[in-house]
């Protein structure tokens, strides 16, 4: 896999993955799918008790959309303000160490 400096990569929250090898970005992006699960468990009562403004069997995929351009994955909140901000915060810290996991897996 080719390298990303450091501060490029890392300026930036949402990046999921920079390279070029299509089976370490589907890995990837199946790791921050397994943290949203985790997330999702977690915070059960706002998905469930009806306390948001969709469905009472929400799911925090319905939240999450993805853009794969040029080596790069990237997620994104759609309509981030139906989101508690706690809980994207959350998936920003799950991004966030999966690059980190990547940068010292990398060297």
């Amino acid at each position: 896999m080719k390298q990303v400096s450091l501060i490029s990569w890392m300026s930036f929250n949402n990046i999921l993955y920079i390279g070029d090898e299509a089976r370490d970005c589907r890995q990837i992006h199946q790791k921050f799918n397994c943290r949203l699960l985790e997330i999702e468990k977690n915070n059960a009562g706002w998905f469930s008790n009806g306390s948001n403004k969709k469905s009472t069997c929400d799911k925090l995929q319905h939240y999450i959309q993805y853009h794969f351009e040029g080596g790069i994955a990237v997620f994104k909140f759609k309509n981030a303000d139906d989101l508690p901000e706690f809980i994207r915060k959350e998936c920003l810290t799950a991004c966030r160490s999966i690059a980190f996991e990547q940068m010292f897996c990398a060297s």
